[in-house]
């Protein structure tokens, strides 16, 4: 630039995205115990014939084209904030889309300019957490969206300015993980309490990246892809440890992807290559049960800069870069369905 014994867990995250310990930035004060978080067993099987049996569909354009974006599932709406239009970084957008209506309205702007948002919902709330602001370095904000008043409200601003960075929710809280600081990349991996409007530090992810993409998978937070580059590298964090460790490496190395989970499996789709030459319309999907990766049906339109969100065993990816970089904004709406 940012699943699952349960079928269809919808976790929405972002790829917009986003130190190793003892790194400088990635700080050195321990998470306290973290809450109970109730899991299933971590190497429960994904459904690996209705993941063979995948397609993709369109949806319902955007009302505007978009790219850089963060995403995620509110209720029955899926939000897309902030990002690129016609070329330009920074703003303020808030594009929704219904899931019964099968449409699109816009909501209350953004309190500020902002592309590569950590986004994620817990409850009825909606957080746009870091991101790049309007002079084009990592910001602190966090911002929260009330769907009930439909307005915005500040919270608690992060303990060090991120953007690109990995936002998914584990036992209500919301986990920050990488992404880009004032010096580079990094591991650093905050813990937001909504009930205490507090930041507390967790174990570093010990790959530094940003552009990355993660999603929770029987209540552990995968993460795999990113910058500098192409990263290949597959980590997982376990909240019950306070504990990273590797797994099978992504396929394809590549950044700006979107990731998901569904039916079990981790979800890594588009991205683009560390040159900005190459788009990619690759979808791969990780069992964690075999630890291996399986390509699932291609992109219809190959795209970078995405986020994606999860919903009735569907994941949609909306917007994106169609081209390497910042150029181009697309406005297409993309659907996977996985049959039951």
């Amino acid at each position: 630039m940012p699943a699952l014994p349960t079928p269809r867990a919808a976790v929405a995250l972002t790829a917009l995205v986003v130190a190793a310990a003892g790194c400088s930035g990635s700080g050195s004060s321990a998470a306290p115990t973290p809450p109970a978080v109730a899991t299933a067993s971590a190497t429960a099987s994904a459904n690996p014939a209705a993941l063979a049996a995948a397609t993709w569909s369109k949806g319902p354009s955007l009302p505007i084209a978009v790219s850089e974006v963060g995403v995620a599932l509110l209720g029955r709406q899926i939000h897309v904030l902030g990002g690129y239009l016609d070329g330009k970084a920074h703003s303020t957008t808030h594009l929704v889309y219904d899931l019964d209506s099968r449409s699109w309205h816009t909501a209350a702007p953004l309190p500020v300019p902002l592309d590569h948002i950590g986004t994620a919902a817990i409850g009825d709330t909606l957080y746009a957490v870091g991101g790049y602001g309007a002079t084009g370095t990592p910001t602190t904000g966090v911002y929260a969206f009330d769907s009930r008043t439909g307005t915005w409200s500040t919270r608690t601003p992060l303990p060090v300015a991120r953007t690109a960075a990995v936002a998914a929710v584990i036992g209500g809280r919301l986990h920050l993980v990488g992404g880009r600081d004032t010096a580079g990349d990094t591991g650093r991996h905050d813990i937001y309490d909504p009930a205490a409007d507090r930041w507390t530090a967790a174990a570093p992810m010990p790959t530094p990246r940003d552009h990355a993409a993660g999603a929770v998978v029987n209540g552990l937070l995968h993460v795999t892809a990113g910058r500098p580059g192409g990263i290949t590298t597959h980590e997982v964090y376990n909240p019950a440890t306070n504990t990273w460790r590797t797994a099978a490496p992504l396929p394809t190395g590549r950044n700006s992807v979107a990731g998901g989970a569904i039916d079990g499996a981790f979800v890594v789709i588009g991205g683009e290559d560390g040159a900005e030459r190459q788009v990619y319309n690759e979808v791969d999907a990780y069992d964690p049960a075999t630890d291996s990766w399986r390509k699932l049906a291609p992109l219809p339109q190959a795209v970078q800069g995405i986020g994606a969100a999860v919903a009735d065993g569907k994941l949609f990816v909306p917007g994106g870069g169609p081209a390497a970089g910042g150029a181009k904004q697309s406005a297409l709406l993309q659907i996977l369905s996985v049959p039951s």
